[in-house]
């Protein structure tokens, strides 16, 4: 996959498509996810910051195990595929709004269409197993890194000292929750 080999010559080369193909990699990326973790979540791994790379993966097993399990039964993980696939669907809307932000802080010239890319295209390391525990964790911090470094740095021409300033940030940010607090991301 050349966007985990090159992730740099990679958003170079989408720097002028619409939003369309990055969005349908974001959903065939989801989709599959979304298949995979009620079948992991069936055979007793749960979904919890350690065993998935998606926030929505997440809030989909808490419903499932709290409000669903107990009324529909094993049907409930037939529901579950259709959660992680709206609220990831949400969270995108929401961590594209962010990016934005966030990439405009660092000075960063680009227009919210380039957030949409880096957040969409950023998701590719969780294909290789975001629904399994502690490789989840390696799939999501690379996924981190392609959204929150490779992404301003490519897309909006950030300075890669000022990339890398605010990737520490939010990785120091997220290390202080979890230790305080035992999640990430407020989850």
């Amino acid at each position: 996959m050349y966007l985990l080999e090159n992730p740099s010559g990679f958003f170079e080369g989408v720097r002028d498509e619409s939003w369309k193909p990055s969005f349908k990699f974001f959903l065939q990326i989801t989709i599959v996810l979304s298949i995979a973790t009620p079948i992991v979540n069936y055979l007793g791994i749960e979904s919890k910051d350690f065993s998935s790379s998606y926030q929505a993966q997440i809030i989909a097993y808490r419903l499932m195990k709290n409000f669903l399990l107990d009324r529909y039964g094993i049907s409930a993980y037939l529901i579950e595929p259709l959660l992680i696939l709206a609220f990831a669907c949400v969270i995108l809307l929401l961590l594209v709004g962010f990016l934005h932000i966030i990439f405009r802080l660092m000075r960063g010239k680009g227009s919210v269409l380039n957030a949409w890319k880096a957040a969409c295209y950023g998701v590719a390391p969780c294909i290789l197993g975001g629904f399994l525990p502690y490789i989840s964790l390696f799939a999501g911090f690379y996924s981190l890194l392609l959204q929150c470094y490779m992404g301003p740095k490519v897309l909006y021409a950030v300075k890669e000292s000022r990339a890398l300033f605010w990737l520490a940030l939010i990785i120091a940010l997220t290390f202080i929750e979890m230790f305080t607090m035992g999640t990430t991301v407020g989850f």
